[in-house]
């Protein structure tokens, strides 16, 4: 079952282009990564953004930290 969570989507559609960075806040597994990896990633390529053109890195995955060049302290 998908919650489409409109209502979110169109705050960080709205607030897209203002030049300041977004935190998205919330507790554990209340769908912070689904709004944007998912809903989010799917507006974006409605819009005609080349999939090239996204970039999606977690940050808690050491395999992304260490193919992105990130190094842990």
């Amino acid at each position: 079952m998908e919650i489409k969570r409109d209502r979110y989507l169109r705050q960080i559609i709205g607030f897209m282009w203002d030049g300041q960075v977004k935190v998205i806040t919330g507790i554990r597994r209340c769908g912070k990564s689904f709004l944007l990896n998912t809903l989010f990633k799917k507006y974006l390529l409605k819009q005609d953004v080349p999939a090239d053109n996204i970039i999606s890195v977690e940050l808690d995955l050491t395999k992304d930290i260490n193919d992105k060049g990130y190094q842990i302290p």
